[in-house]
């Protein structure tokens, strides 16, 4: 299975968007076509991003 690491700015266009590819990956992953891979820092930082752009999602 593939594995990947989802940049913080792709996870951010999915949620704002169901249209495009950033959305298609993050489908994708739902339907366990892949693995995200992460790490701690990784975690920390999507928490950050997503309560600062939390008003626009």
């Amino acid at each position: 299975m593939l594995r990947a690491v989802l940049d913080t700015n792709v996870l951010v266009a999915a949620l704002r968007s169901q249209r495009g590819a950033s959305y298609e990956l993050l489908r994708l992953w739902r339907q366990e076509q892949w693995k995200l891979v992460l790490s701690n820092t990784l975690v920390t930082e999507y928490e950050e991003i997503l309560r600062r752009e939390a008003s626009s999602l």
